[in-house]
């Protein structure tokens, strides 16, 4: 049995047993871990090189091991997304998201709208009550074997 077979099966068990209703545990829910060297190896090291090539240009040019440090720290700060693992559970309560242990999550009255992307899936929502405020964007990246799988969980939740 697949793990999410289990998961599935363990979660039925747990809403039965508490006398909840079945239509309950048959929502759909999608969990992922998102981890660009893991998930787009060639992107992982082609940023990684044009990194190691500003950072030893910069040194080249400066010759000062201060400057390089702050170089190296400004581009780790810029693009933490790809370098720490987060997680995305996608459910019936919304979107939730955890980085380092911290959850953030995304109530679906807050998503507006999805669109399909290089690899994956971009959620945008907006927080703010108005109109006018920005929407921002929350880009959740699958293997192509999963991807049908987290938009029909989406749809499945917008259109309630």
């Amino acid at each position: 049995m697949s793990a999410k077979q289990v998961k599935t099966q363990s979660t039925a068990d747990a809403s039965s047993s508490s006398g909840s209703s079945s239509a309950l545990s048959q929502r759909p829910q999608f969990s992922i871990q998102c981890w660009q060297p893991r998930s787009q190896p060639l992107l992982f090291a082609g940023v990684l090189t044009l990194y190691a090539t500003v950072v030893f240009a910069v040194y080249w040019f400066t010759r000062d091991v201060l400057m390089t440090g702050v170089t190296v720290t400004a581009l780790l700060l810029v693009s933490w997304r790809l370098w720490i693992p987060v997680r995305f559970h996608i459910g019936p309560t919304g979107v939730i998201q955890s980085v380092l242990g911290q959850q953030r999550q995304l109530g679906w009255g807050y998503v507006k709208q999805i669109q399909p992307h290089r690899g994956g899936l971009r959620v945008l929502y907006q927080t703010a009550g108005s109109e006018l405020s920005l929407r921002k964007t929350l880009v959740i990246s699958v293997p192509q074997s999963q991807l049908e799988e987290l938009v029909t969980t989406f749809e499945y939740y917008m259109l309630d």
